[in-house]
């Protein structure tokens, strides 16, 4: 006020009064400059002052003090979110089915271990062999003879191919033999045996006859099995039997089952056997086909893609092809056959025959070998080591 009043002039009649001089309109002014004569400053009275380079900056500053507030606040995580999507997850590890079906338990509780009932045990050869009472459940008494926990779901898996290892009783007694590994490598199961109150006893040694391994039990008499595994993961949408075809559209024999499922799906091998045909089969599209024992064969069509070369063995469960629409087909699906001798069956209630594998001199080794592991003398075992 009173560097304005010095500046008033003389004889100020009706001259106008102004207590703080405004700037021109007409100045000119660039965004982003620092007027003369204006000291520069971060902090600004934001109310007070007019939108402009000043009022930007003074926002600016304000946020930025914000900001590092938040971030430096204890326990304020920003990033946090993004750590997580970017920590890499651990790949899941799904229990085997043959697992589940057996009642494996998926992790082992030492205090869990029964003490061991009438365990009785032999060295020789560097063989051992271990006999004993079923108590607190067939797993679980291997387990507590000493049996390492591989062992005893090898034991589970091998008996499991004669007879249902929930029908064994506590009655029973198990009986098998280790070859013991050197340093650095696991323990083999060679032979596992089942002494039965009620059944029939259960005696199979792991054996490779005609290049192939797997467990035998030395029987010269056919056997059944329960049957096929599904070919593919999906509902039956055509039965055997007749019906209308959906193309043709007149009633003809249908000499499978039809499997409703997803373009690219794999399809598996329903049973062991030898593959005899992977090719182009008319209507069938591209077709696979693979003999088993007991004269039967499977037909699997309509594939999209085919791995399974003719002459290759597979094992059940085994990829050969996946799911498509080749052929006379109306979508994707797989159409399924069982032949016996020529002759098509319901797969629904088709049984493959097992027949002996080995015969003569085969057969004598086989019967030697399992004589030799099963005559290793036992005595009463004091206390139990893992196997």
């Amino acid at each position: 006020m009173l560097h304005a009043r010095k500046e008033w002039p003389d004889g100020g009649e009706g001259a106008e009064v102004v207590a703080f001089p405004r700037a021109t309109v007409d100045a000119p002014r660039e965004f982003g400059r620092q007027e003369p004569g204006k000291p520069f400053r971060l902090i600004v009275d934001l109310h007070a002052e007019e939108i402009g380079p000043r009022w930007f900056r003074g926002a600016g500053t304000l946020a930025l003090l914000c900001g590092s507030a938040f971030f430096l606040a204890p326990g304020f995580e920003p990033f946090l979110a993004s750590k997580v999507a970017a920590t890499t997850a651990a790949p899941i590890r799904n229990a085997q089915l043959s697992d589940l079906a057996l009642g494996v338990p998926a992790k082992i509780e030492e205090n869990a271990i029964p003490k061991p009932v009438g365990v009785l045990a032999g060295d020789r050869d560097g063989i051992q062999r271990v006999n004993g009472d079923v108590a607190g459940g067939l797993y679980w008494s291997l387990r507590g003879a000493g049996a390492s926990p591989q062992i005893a779901a090898d034991y589970l898996k091998a008996i499991a191919t004669r007879i249902d290892v929930g029908e064994v009783a506590p009655f029973d007694r198990f009986d098998f033999a280790v070859a013991k590994g050197r340093p650095g490598e696991p323990d083999r199961l060679l032979y596992a045996g089942l002494d039965r109150a009620q059944y029939s006893d259960v005696q199979v040694m792991k054996w490779t006859a005609n290049g192939r391994t797997d467990w035998f039990d030395g029987s010269t008499e056919p056997r059944a099995s329960e049957g096929l595994m599904a070919p593919v993961g999906g509902r039956i949408t055509s039965g055997f039997g007749n019906r209308v075809h959906p193309i043709l559209r007149y009633s003809r024999f249908h000499a499978g089952i039809d499997f409703g499922a997803g373009w690219g799906s794999p399809i598996v091998a329903a049973a062991d056997g030898q593959i005899v045909g992977a090719s182009w089969a008319g209507g069938y599209g591209r077709q696979v086909r693979i003999v088993h024992d007991g004269g039967l064969m499977t037909t699997y069509s309509h594939m999209s893609a085919m791995v399974a070369q003719p002459g290759m063995p597979v094992k059940q469960g085994q990829v050969i092809g996946y799911v498509g629409s080749s052929g006379l087909s109306t979508g994707p699906h797989l159409h399924f056959e069982v032949r016996e001798h020529g002759r098509a069956i319901n797969p629904l209630t088709a049984r493959l025959v097992s027949r002996p594998v080995f015969e003569g001199a085969q057969l004598a080794a086989f019967k030697a070998k399992l004589k030799q592991l099963t005559s290793i003398p036992l005595k009463l075992k004091a206390a139990p080591s893992a196997i």
